[in-house]
């Protein structure tokens, strides 16, 4: 489902926009805003696991190393 909309966009955006046939801006601007969302929701589950580092407590390389071994054993 599609919804329309009005914004207010600036005279350099516009001077970009301008250049796209009137027919597809709508479907550019859609693209446009998917791609800052996905970057925006990147971001954010990037700052949230940073902020887990310092919550979580320290773990060894060797402790890893050990969980993967017995979670391999326990497959087998």
């Amino acid at each position: 489902m599609s919804r329309r909309i009005n914004v207010m966009i600036d005279d350099d955006t516009w001077g970009f926009l301008g250049r796209v046939p009137a027919g597809e801006r709508s479907r550019t601007i859609n693209e446009a805003l998917r791609a800052w969302v996905a970057r925006r929701r990147r971001a954010d589950a990037v700052r949230e696991m940073s902020a887990l580092t310092y919550q979580l407590p320290k773990v060894s390389t060797a402790e890893v190393a050990l969980w993967i071994r017995e979670e391999r054993d326990r497959r087998r």
